[in-house]
């Protein structure tokens, strides 16, 4: 005789749920609207860096030793690591 696959499952359960449920679900598409432009935020930073080091790429600048790319423009100092395609970028004219 065969041995069957069983797995618990909670049952869906009608009409019953937590007291705060409306607070939670509430809760949850506003997470999800966060979550969604957070996902299209990064893809647009990414787009973004890869222009900026094609840029700098493009600008034939000489690194310092270490292999740092800097400038500073318009108030505005741009530090690139091209190895580790890192990108700080400070403007001097916002506060912190």
């Amino acid at each position: 005789m065969a041995k069957e696959n069983k797995t618990e499952e909670q049952l869906d359960l009608i009409d019953v749920h937590p007291e705060n449920a409306k607070a939670i679900v509430q809760a949850a598409r506003l997470y999800k609207k966060f979550q969604a432009a957070r996902s299209t935020a990064l893809a647009k930073e990414v787009e973004q860096k890869q222009e900026v080091l094609r840029l700098v790429k493009e600008a034939n600048l000489h690194p310092l030793d270490g292999g740092k790319i800097r400038f500073e423009y318009d108030n505005v100092l741009v530090s690139v690591t091209p190895r580790d395609e890192l990108i700080k970028v400070k403007d001097k004219t916002e506060s912190e």
